[in-house]
């Protein structure tokens, strides 16, 4: 069977924070993960991810593992850019040569084996055979904030095509559904009395393990992925990754998974990475006094409405209120009693200028991620080591 490689092109850090512990292929984009979103567009499984050097030895569940530079890759595989989200209806072929979209070549089958380190080189997928090339619906993801500016459109795709293919059973009786846009609420999952399902703008899928507790109103388009568990509160247009717990107002945003946000407060236009935790009260701001277009980084998004991205393992204290366009850095420790912004950095401890030590950092994360039941591999330990080591130094 052809297999699958999803490649991250030269500059993928350039999404920080949200790639700076992690290959851009493992990122949530709308309801899937990017990978995950390649291998239901071709009907394939993945083979492996291929992301710079520094995160050699990424491994967390549910994605697949990180090939090494050595690695051989077999001719005939189709390799694809990370930064493309191809709709996960888009069908492609997967005995075709080459495809394309946005103009350039995104996904190539190799003519001859090579190292998988080759690949990160744009060399293999400049140029596109003549006969055999086909177009993939998709959206790019060049920019960091660029999941949350697609997401109102990708999110109603993904959720229509999920309510298409996913099972499901009836709503119970004692939910209220609202709207003509299908409800799809998995065999294994609970939904709480007094919950309200707002179907009228887009489709709800409730995934295999979720928990909906009572209190809660969700709209749709809205996906509350496996094991995921929503404590009450409204959300709307938003995708609440595995393993997360929810609680407050969450609008248009990505909570990636293996994140929590069990509190009260706002949470708009925002990306939670995996691991990351918004203590109780945590609120963003996602629209300017002005309503003029946000900055994020010095940088102008063109966009109206962006709260705040925030990377790997990032922590909030309780009460953080966080600017427009806030960029959050991988295992920032955000406390004080100001407004925080616009850029924490990565590692920060507080805000006047400390940084996380790195046993603490390793500390915390084997305490968070054992409450998951998961023991970090020491290879992945040794990746945010490395990390740790690129921005605040040995």
């Amino acid at each position: 069977m052809t297999a699958l490689v999803v490649v991250d092109r030269p500059g993928a850090e350039a999404l920080a924070p949200l790639t700076t512990a992690r290959p851009g292929g493992a990122l949530r984009s709308g309801a899937r993960l990017v990978h995950e979103r390649w291998a239901a567009a071709f009907g394939i499984p993945v083979l492996g991810l291929v992301a710079r050097p520094a995160l050699a030895g990424f491994a967390e569940p549910g994605h697949p593992p990180l090939l090494a530079d050595t690695d051989p890759i077999p001719a005939g595989t189709i390799v694809a850019w990370s930064d493309l989200a191809p709709a996960l209806d888009a069908g492609l072929d997967a005995s075709g040569d080459a495809w394309t979209a946005a103009g350039r070549v995104v996904a190539m089958r190799l003519a001859s084996s090579q190292p998988a380190g080759t690949l990160r080189d744009e060399g293999p997928l400049r140029a596109a055979h003549d006969a055999g090339v086909q177009p993939v619906a998709a959206w790019t993801l060049d920019r960091p904030w660029d999941p949350i500016g697609h997401l109102p459109a990708m999110l109603a795709a993904d959720a229509a095509v999920l309510a298409a293919t996913a099972p499901a059973r009836e709503p119970p009786p004692h939910v209220v559904v609202l709207g003509a846009h299908p409800v799809r609420i998995a065999p294994d999952a609970e939904v709480e009395p007094f919950t309200v399902l707002d179907a009228r703008a887009g489709a709800i899928v409730i995934e295999s393990q979720a928990v909906v507790r009572s209190h809660s109103r969700l709209v749709g388009p809205f996906v509350l992925c496996a094991h995921a568990t929503w404590l009450g509160g409204e959300g709307h247009t938003s995708v609440v990754g595995p393993w997360c717990k929810v609680h407050g107002e969450l609008g248009t945003s990505v909570v990636a998974g293996y994140a929590n946000k069990a509190h009260d407060g706002f949470v708009g236009h925002s990306y939670l990475a995996p691991w990351s935790n918004l203590g109780a009260g945590t609120i963003t701001s996602n629209l300017k006094n002005t309503y003029g277009r946000v900055q994020f980084a010095g940088a102008d998004t063109g966009l109206q409405f962006l709260g705040a991205l925030v990377g790997d393992h990032a922590k909030t204290g309780i009460g953080t209120r966080l600017t427009t366009g806030t960029s959050v850095g991988v295992a920032a420790n955000v406390v004080g009693d100001g407004i925080a912004g616009p850029v924490v950095p990565p590692f920060a401890w507080g805000t006047r200028g400390a940084t996380a030590e790195l046993d603490r950092f390793l500390e915390t994360v084997r305490r968070v991620m054992a409450r998951r039941g998961i023991e970090p591999p020491a290879a992945h330990l040794e990746m945010l080591a490395r990390v740790h080591g690129a921005v605040v130094g040995r």
